[in-house]
């Protein structure tokens, strides 16, 4: 297998920071990743001192192990990887803490949350941020899981400091890698995924995605994912207590091996299951991680990501299939969507899930959807380029993989 898409050029100036990095022979010198200045740095920005017990800190040292023996982190991705840790350990101890002086906030009900899952690149973004223009559903934006303390207000919400922030941060991205801004959203102020609350753990898939890390993923594949998502209900109490909403609408790909845990949470929730052919999804999926990884690491192993990247893919699929026949999941409380009718009628793909969920679309927010898929266009930000050839498999051989797939949801081929 040898892929044909290649890794695109870094920005001059991102390239002169990391060739001093390179000189100076030690980054490592310069920024630390090592748990005791994590930890400290973070104590010191907070004023707080309680972590809490839990398998977090396994999931903290198995990341951090893993950066040092296999990311080869260049000098912007220490930068980086540090803002990321010691980001999240300050929203656990400032979580903790502003829990603990209200403990009201643990009394706040989650009621039958909606959650959008699917192959990666398959159009839960798009289904996330129309299901968000429905009166009554709450989302999470980026601003609130970036810095979620202190709690949200709803007279302040969509004036809040933090959304320029965020949406800093994320121009920041744009800065280190242009073409990742016509593969994904972002912005402080656009909703976003599921996998930011999850960092407070330590056993998030936003870690997994972002870092060449095989040690820390497979640690990841292996670790409970229960108490994670019992302090992932705390984490949307907390965002709730004075911005609530009617009903919540989550989103996350990564959560679709996770689902069995998910229903154990949130044994009332509905999973909205989007579907689109595989051999379309992989090479832009294989892209985005890979551009990703070039953020923070000199070597980049597209190769891997690829045979990454279709193992899981196809892992995920035949479990959530076995799943849904043997009864570990609720199948009634699964409402399967194609990728191509929620591009052909956006409106009428909203309007199935509100019915299958238990509720209606108001014509006000019909019309509300339909205007945002006009004002927000697709590659408005200019256009992502891939094809499957990219990938360098086997167009028969993985077309066979997925076959099984294909043929129980019949999701057309777009290959």
């Amino acid at each position: 297998m040898n892929p044909a898409w290649s890794l695109p050029t870094r920005p001059e100036w991102v390239e002169e920071l990391n060739a001093f990095g390179r000189q100076l022979g030690n980054p490592a010198a310069l920024v630390a990743l090592d748990e005791e200045s994590l930890l400290a740095t973070a104590c010191e920005i907070s004023g707080l001192a309680d972590y809490g017990d839990g398998r977090w800190r396994e999931g903290l040292r198995v990341f951090l192990r893993a950066l040092e023996a296999e990311a080869d982190l260049n000098l912007l991705g220490r930068i980086m990887a540090r803002n990321d840790i010691v980001r999240a350990l300050v929203n656990r101890l400032e979580v903790r803490a502003t829990v603990a002086a209200h403990p009201e906030i643990t009394a706040e009900t989650i009621e039958a949350p909606l959650l959008v899952v699917g192959t990666g690149r398959s159009g839960t973004s798009l289904l996330h941020e129309l299901l968000a223009q429905v009166p009554g559903h709450r989302v999470a934006q980026t601003w609130e899981l970036l810095h979620p303390c202190p709690p949200p207000e709803r007279a302040t919400y969509a004036s809040d400091p933090r959304i320029a922030a965020a949406d800093q941060e994320y121009t920041f991205w744009h800065l280190v890698a242009p073409e990742y801004r016509t593969m994904h959203e972002n912005g402080g102020d656009v909703p976003n995924e599921d996998p930011l609350i999850d960092m407070l753990e330590f056993a998030s898939d936003h870690l997994m995605g972002s870092y060449p890390v095989p040690s820390y993923t497979r640690w990841l594949s292996r670790a409970d994912a229960g108490p994670v998502f019992r302090a992932h209900r705390q984490f949307l109490q907390l965002l709730q207590w004075r911005c609530p909403g009617e009903r919540w609408v989550l989103k996350s790909p990564s959560y679709l091996v996770k689902l069995p845990a998910f229903f154990t949470e949130y044994p009332d929730a509905t999973v909205v299951l989007t579907h689109r052919d595989p051999l379309k999804v992989l090479p832009s999926l294989v892209s985005i991680m890979a551009t990703l990884q070039q953020m923070h690491s000199d070597t980049v192993d597209v190769d891997a990501i690829v045979k990454s990247a279709v193992f899981g893919t196809g892992i995920a699929m035949d479990l959530v299939m076995g799943w849904r026949d043997d009864g570990t999941l609720p199948d009634d409380r699964i409402i399967d969507i194609r990728f191509a009718d929620l591009v052909a009628d956006p409106v009428a793909t909203v309007r199935a899930v509100m019915d299958r969920s238990g509720s209606t679309l108001p014509a006000d927010a019909a019309t509300r959807v339909a205007r945002y898929v006009v004002d927000k266009p697709r590659d408005r930000h200019g256009r992502h380029d891939y094809t499957f050839a990219d990938t360098g498999l086997d167009l028969a051989e993985t077309r066979a993989r997925f076959a099984p797939y294909q043929l129980r949801y019949d999701v057309p081929s777009e290959v």
